[in-house]
Formats: structure tokens, sequence, C-alpha cells
């Protein structure tokens, strides 16, 4: 007696046409994939905010004025002033120049959570454990993916934002 490996298909017999598969010469047809790929790729470059995005000019200024109140301020007024400002999705430098910090798919801005998460997980820790890691490669790919589309930087991709005027 031939086993069949289709249930159903006792008169299963190699080389031998089936009625239920004709045109695969009586054999099983090939596996199926079973989930359709999606119809198009994810799209990540377009923030859904109404406000114009910050330009990379800007961003450079907001970073420099950071580090100017970083050294003025003994680094320990400008931490202070963070934990202020971070609730608004701002570091004091882009409070100044009236920037905020928001999440790219939905348009709100940050909280003092996601704000912390950014500056002290992805930009501080893990920036500065690449950057080493990287002889410094890190740094500089992050810095220039400002000039590239949406006007964001590798610590923005990660934490999902961007940021626009206030």
């Amino acid at each position: 007696m031939n086993e069949s490996p289709v249930p159903g298909n006792e008169s299963y017999s190699p080389g031998h046409t089936s009625a239920q598969w004709p045109s695969y010469g009586g054999q099983a047809p090939a596996a199926v994939q079973p989930w359709a790929p999606p119809a198009h790729p994810a799209q990540y470059a377009t923030p859904a905010i109404s406000m114009p995005l910050v330009s990379p000019g800007g961003r450079f200024a907001a970073v420099l004025l950071d580090i100017v109140l970083v050294v003025v301020t003994l680094w320990i007024g400008w931490f202070a002033w963070s934990m202020v400002t971070w609730s608004q999705g701002q570091s004091p430098g882009k409070k100044l120049l009236g920037f905020v910090v928001v999440d790219a798919a939905t348009g709100e801005p940050f909280d003092w959570p996601r704000m912390a998460l950014r500056e002290l997980g992805i930009k501080g820790l893990l920036g500065t454990v690449l950057s080493m890691c990287t002889l410094g490669v890190y740094f500089w790919v992050d810095a220039l993916m400002i000039l590239g589309a949406g006007t964001r930087t590798l610590h923005d991709r990660m934490a999902t934002s961007v940021v626009r005027h206030v």
C-alpha cells in the first residue's frame, strides 16, 4: 500500500498525475507563503507636524548655546535648568531659541521621561559608547545626518523625534 504524503489522497503514486493537482504532475503544490508582504515600505522621513522644522543652522546654534551655558554655569546650572525645561520638550538652548523636540509621528512635545531618555540615554550614554567604539565616526555620522532629508540626526531617529519651532 502506498502511503500518501497528502491526507485524503490514498491513490497517490509518484510519477502519476492526480485529478487533485493535475498541473503539478501528481505531486503536492509547493509551500504557500501564509502572509502577504506590505504593499509599500514604511515611511519614516515625513513627520506628522504642522509647524516647520528647525534648519540645520538653527540646530547647530542651539547646540552651541547649550555648550556655552554648560561652560558658563560650570555644568551645574545648565543641568538644573535642563531638569525643568525637559518637561516641555526643550533643552536650555532650545528654550532660548524657541525650539521644541516633538514626536515625529504625532507632533506632540516630548515629556520629561522621553527627553531624559533622548538626552541622557541616547545622546549621552549610547552616543559616547558608540563614538568611543568607532573612534569618533559615530559622532560625525550623527552630526552630518542633519544635512539629509527631514533634518534628523541619528539620535532623532532612535528617539523618533524631530525639532520644530514653538
